[in-house]
């Protein structure tokens, strides 16, 4: 008898191996087929003169003249033209292993970690993705949303850690903790200047883990705070930069105008549905389930996560449109509070029949998409 079962744990961990390989496998696919396009022919150049980038000071140079005239998402174009400048081939392999470091983070929730959860992070990163091409494979799109949340979320998942931890020392070695603001600091300059929804939200979580732990009259350590000050100063440095007020101006004039209020919010609520529909759907089931099954409630941490999902989204609501790429890292929210709940389910019931027939279930509509995208759906794109 335990023999059987052995051999059944034997397949299904084959089997989940296989579809991680098919998965990466048809990401990166599906990442060649995408060309250098649109935005991505204009930061393969200087910004400023019009000419190929041939170093590191045309990159400089450009991101100057960009910020000043054009955007404030210095970081997220800073590493686009690096990675132009690496080429196509390059471009394929880094997004790749992006993509399975975010499935990593995702998936590496529960107090025990597998496979499965890596591979259902995955592939929720594609299935519940409103726009697999301009978040994953588009090279732009790549490096405002995967490259940004692959950036940022670390960062809030270091603040998030500390509400599971039990008092301890706050002030170490003076010469460490110093190191460990000072770092700190620059992380959280780097995760606030990703993109006007996701930097500020960011934010916002160093904020409520601050709060939860003053309640609780715990001490802060010194390089949450840093953390805290300077994802701030790294969202007023994208939200202010002077070119966001540039283009907003070339766009009015070239006929766009912003939408009244009473159509602006029909829009949003029409694109939380059309675009996160699935996401806020299963985070919901998932949470009837946890209730259902452990009988008590979330931590703190899955709310933070639900709540920063939806915050990120109403941000949303101050641009004038809404393109479905943006809601990536909103929908990594839902996607991190699920896995959160779900691991922690199927640690309770221990059937790994269970957990292998959700993630199976999740990953054949990734695979399936992924495959219709590579095989015929993907071609066509690189002539718009």
């Amino acid at each position: 008898m335990q023999t059987k079962k052995q051999n059944k744990g034997r397949i299904f961990k084959a089997l989940i191996y296989l579809m991680i390989a098919l998965l990466l496998v048809l990401v990166y696919l599906c990442n060649r087929e995408i060309v250098f396009m649109q935005d991505d022919l204009w930061y393969w150049t200087n910004l400023k003169t019009g000419t190929a980038i041939n170093g590191v000071k045309d990159i400089v140079q450009s991101q100057i003249w960009h910020y000043f005239n054009w955007g404030g998402r210095t970081v997220a174009h800073t590493l686009l033209q690096f990675l132009l400048w690496g080429g196509g081939t390059f471009c394929n392999i880094v997004n790749t292993i992006a993509f399975a470091a975010l499935s990593v983070f995702l998936g590496k929730q529960g107090k025990k970690w597998n496979a499965s959860m890596l591979l259902l992070a995955g592939s929720m990163l594609v299935a519940f993705n409103p726009n697999i091409i301009e978040t994953l494979f588009w090279q732009s799109g790549c490096a405002n949303y995967l490259y940004m949340t692959l950036l940022s979320f670390p960062l809030a998942g270091i603040y998030l850690s500390q509400l599971s931890k039990e008092e301890e020392k706050v002030i170490g070695n003076p010469a460490v903790e110093i190191l460990k603001a000072c770092g700190v600091f620059i992380w959280g300059i780097l995760a606030g200047w990703t993109n006007e929804n996701l930097g500020p939200c960011i934010f916002l979580i160093t904020i409520a883990v601050e709060i939860i732990l003053m309640r609780r009259k715990k001490k802060i350590a010194p390089w949450m705070i840093a953390g805290s000050v300077s994802t701030a100063i790294g969202s007023a440095c994208m939200i202010l930069a002077p070119g966001n007020y540039v283009r907003e101006d070339t766009i009015t004039s070239l006929g766009s105008r912003k939408l009244d209020l009473f159509k602006r919010v029909v829009d949003y609520f029409r694109g939380a549905f059309e675009y996160l529909l699935l996401a806020i759907l299963v985070t919901i089931l998932v949470y009837v389930m946890y209730r259902m099954v452990l009988k008590k409630l979330p931590d703190p941490v899955t709310y933070i996560l639900i709540g920063a999902g939806v915050v990120s989204y109403l941000a949303l609501v101050i641009s004038p449109h809404l393109p479905d790429r943006a809601t990536f890292g909103i929908m990594c929210f839902f996607i991190w509070a699920t896995l959160r709940m779900f691991s922690e389910i199927c640690e309770e019931i221990k059937k790994e029949r269970f957990r292998f027939l959700i993630t199976f279930f999740i990953a054949a509509v990734a695979l399936h998409k992924l495959f219709f995208l590579w095989a015929g759906g993907v071609g066509w794109y690189r002539y718009v």
